[in-house]
């Protein structure tokens, strides 16, 4: 799992444009947008433009959609076999059908599509083009065009154009930023985006202002949390349904955040929220989250579940990279290479899966937030909870002067780069993580030295949010 992955384009790199914020869709709880549509500029002539880093896989997520009912629908999606789709269906006739041989299960990249539409054309491919990261997509698994001069039903007076939705349980699960439609143009990927001029196999975003949006048109950019259907063109706002203050995120294209990993062996719990929320975790299963380091990072866990003193409880910590190579078990990881505070019994910490250093510490409960701050040039590890750095009895921790870390035995913590990690004991593990976008409401708001994450606490000086902009810089 590399600490910076090709798929996340122009997230590591300085550029003229910015992507600020993003949307999280997250399905389970019903989240969509929708506009009517007024007369079009052109019903035969449009453009679409998205980022998205998917957070499920293996579900039918409806990105856009204008659904009439069941024989009368267009849309784009990924399908259940992780492809990419866009289909058109018209009186029980299949106009449209491009579905990729490409799939896509990366859950740590963001990605850019680009889908040209103009039926006008003679010939046929060139009536529906796609393009993903700036390369158009010319290999499908399913290849229908529409007849020329066909009508697009994603653009047709009257209907209502859904954002995520089709019908209940068909919602898509991702984070969406810069989400775009032309009316009457036919742009092509590179009217949204362009290689980096110093790394030319990364693509990145291009400000849009300039586009020509149509009457139907739109651009979501999502800086607005109370208004995250707003159009930044100045055009009609898209209304939000089950939306919520949070859902608007720093994880951007432009800036890349991690997330807990579901690719990751040794899982056995449910993500949700952007793959932050944790619940239905199995015993001595873990999670991991996507990127890593051997800079000084931070993280918050908010408990979502009490330990009641009968077995179980959460650990969380930091584990080593070449621990995530050689175990899929909690139970056969080294203890030099895995560092964990535990709310079992009185609060401990533990070196490996079991071995108790510390015990009869503050313990942490029901939406108590736990922090977490890792030094892996210099290995050392600190805790707290509620704002206050746990005291091992030589001192309260200092993470910021380099003081008073938790103490280990004679399997010393090895030095090297360590991802975030959450492990599970029984029963009452289930908690939120704050990577630098929050799941969860916060009551202050804390970004790290450069200005990056959300968190409830101070970040320490000198330590950093997990997002790409911080690893370019700091590893």
């Amino acid at each position: 799992m590399p600490l910076i992955l090709s798929g996340n384009v122009a997230s590591a790199l300085d550029t003229s444009y910015k992507i600020d914020n993003s949307c999280l869709f997250g399905g389970t709880d019903n989240e969509y947008m929708d506009k009517s549509l007024g007369t079009p500029s052109n019903t035969k002539k449009m453009t679409w433009s998205f980022w998205t880093k998917k957070t499920i896989n293996g579900d039918a997520g409806h990105i856009a959609t204008v659904y009439e009912d069941g024989e009368n629908y267009g849309t784009f999606n990924f399908t259940e076999a992780n492809k990419f789709q866009v289909f058109q269906y018209i009186s029980d006739t299949i106009q449209l059908n491009l579905t990729t041989e490409q799939i896509w299960k990366d859950n740590s990249a963001w990605s850019h599509f680009v889908i040209q539409m103009d039926t006008t054309q003679s010939t046929a491919s060139n009536r529906c083009k796609v393009w993903h990261n700036g390369k158009q997509i010319t290999a499908w698994d399913t290849e229908v065009y529409w007849d020329q001069n066909t009508a697009i039903k994603l653009n047709n007076s009257g209907d209502t154009l859904k954002i995520n939705a089709i019908v209940t349980g068909s919602q898509y699960n991702g984070y969406v930023a810069e989400f775009i439609m032309c009316d009457g143009q036919a742009y092509q990927a590179s009217d949204f985006g362009e290689y980096n001029s110093d790394t030319p196999t990364i693509w990145q975003p291009k400000d849009p202002s300039g586009l020509t949006f149509g009457n139907n048109g739109f651009w979501l950019d999502f800086e607005d949390s109370g208004n995250l259907g707003n159009d930044a063109n100045g055009g009609t706002d898209l209304s939000e349904t089950n939306f919520a203050a949070t859902d608007q995120c720093q994880d951007s294209p432009t800036n890349n955040f991690a997330t807990l990993n579901p690719l990751m062996a040794g899982r056995g719990s449910t993500l949700t929220e952007g793959n932050l929320k944790v619940s239905n975790e199995s015993d001595n299963n873990y999670d991991v989250a996507t990127f890593g380091s051997d800079m000084k990072w931070y993280y918050e866990w908010k408990v979502d579940e009490n330990y009641d003193g009968s077995g179980g409880g959460v650990r969380l910590g930091a584990i080593h990279i070449d621990e995530l190579s050689t175990n899929d078990n909690f139970g056969s990881f080294a203890t030099t290479k895995v560092k964990l505070y535990t709310n079992s019994n009185d609060g401990k910490t533990q070196e490996g899966p079991g071995n108790n250093v510390i015990t009869s510490l503050t313990r942490a409960t029901t939406n108590d937030i736990i922090m977490c701050a890792c030094d892996g040039t210099n290995a050392k590890i600190w805790w707290g909870i509620n704002g206050t750095w746990l005291d091992y009895g030589s001192g309260t921790g200092d993470p910021a002067n380099g003081t008073n870390p938790a103490p280990w035995s004679s399997n010393a913590m090895a030095s090297g780069i360590y991802f975030p990690v959450i492990c599970y004991s029984g029963t009452a593990a289930a908690g939120s993580l704050n990577l630098g976008n929050p799941p969860f409401s916060i009551s202050s708001g804390n970004a790290d030295d450069k200005g990056y994450g959300n968190f409830e606490y101070d970040v320490p000086a000198g330590f950093y949010a997990l997002c790409t902009k911080n690893l370019a810089v700091y590893g």
